[in-house]
């Protein structure tokens, strides 16, 4: 069996005739005929029949068919990914983050001044412990996540083990986030007292690390009576907009990228401050894509704290 005569019976599949096929492959129906007859013959299956509306599967065929679908579409990714890797004209950049909205504005802004006729790029919100394996296996280049005076020598002990440098770009005062109308809002300053008679709401973990929790204090989540966990940005933002959960974070919320429901506010007092930056393969010297994408994110920070 060759890879060819599987996609002359994916072909044929797709169109319903042989003619047709033979047509949308570019050569004559009887190389395309002969082609499924040898292959039927080598099997000891019939593929086809013939039917009031054309031709149709066995079910020797749809099981041929399970088959073989992914062998090819395998080979056309394997195909696609050398000529792409051959073409100087193609962007091509992978990013993961930690569940941050100004991360999502940083992308955008990126794909905007993208000026190449070919482009490849990709964008995830994952878990901490995702981020910093995504890199390690080289199937991100850059990866942003956080840490504080809590964490810091735990996850700067992994990344080494891992040979990632992390890259600080700012630190920032955790800000507590809550519905504008929340009772907190009144409040001239905040302090870690006054969170713990709402419900704090922190993204799961798949990971029960405290030291890969994505809230900005997420050390003392055991001192709060009333905890709420979700998976992803927009049910924090719904559940936190309906009721007096809070969370906390960075307190970076981009106009358009985050939620105008909510507002947020330092967190005064004894709290660590978050050290936000991006991880990339340690010795691995930044490409001009990976350069772009973090002075986007510099100017972000910069802009929006």
């Amino acid at each position: 069996m060759t890879l060819l005569q599987m996609k002359y019976v994916i072909e044929i599949y797709h169109c319903g005739s042989m003619n047709k096929a033979a047509q949308n492959l570019y050569v004559s129906q009887s190389a395309v005929s002969t082609a499924i007859r040898e292959l039927e013959s080598e099997l000891g299956i019939s593929i086809f029949i013939r039917n009031n509306r054309g031709i149709a599967l066995t079910d020797d065929g749809r099981e041929l068919l399970n088959r073989i679908m992914p062998i090819v579409e395998s080979s056309t990714e394997l195909e696609r990914y050398y000529v792409e890797r051959d073409n100087a004209e193609t962007a091509k950049l992978a990013i993961c983050a930690q569940r941050y909205p100004f991360c999502a504005k940083a992308f955008v802004e990126f794909i905007h001044r993208l000026e190449a006729p070919s482009v490849r790029v990709s964008f995830k919100e994952i878990e901490m412990a995702d981020v910093i394996n995504e890199v390690a296996r080289q199937e991100s280049e850059l990866g942003v996540i956080f840490m504080n005076d809590i964490t810091s020598s735990f996850i700067r002990g992994l990344l080494e083990r891992k040979h990632l440098d992390f890259v600080e770009l700012v630190t920032i005062k955790p800000h507590a986030f809550f519905r504008k109308g929340h009772p907190l809002e009144k409040l001239e300053t905040i302090t870690y007292e006054d969170l713990l008679k709402y419900p704090y709401i922190v993204f799961s973990q798949s990971n029960s690390d405290l030291h890969f929790a994505e809230e900005a204090i997420s050390a003392a989540i055991s001192d709060f009576d009333r905890v709420v966990y979700v998976t992803d940005r927009a049910t924090i933002y719904n559940v936190i907009a309906h009721t007096n959960c809070f969370s906390t974070g960075s307190g970076v919320l981009p106009q358009g990228y985050g939620d105008d429901r909510l507002t947020s506010k330092p967190i005064e007092g004894a709290v660590s401050d978050m050290i936000l930056g991006y991880i990339h393969l340690k010795g691995v010297p930044l490409s001009p894509l990976e350069e772009m994408f973090v002075d986007i994110l510099r100017d972000i920070l910069a802009t929006d704290i």
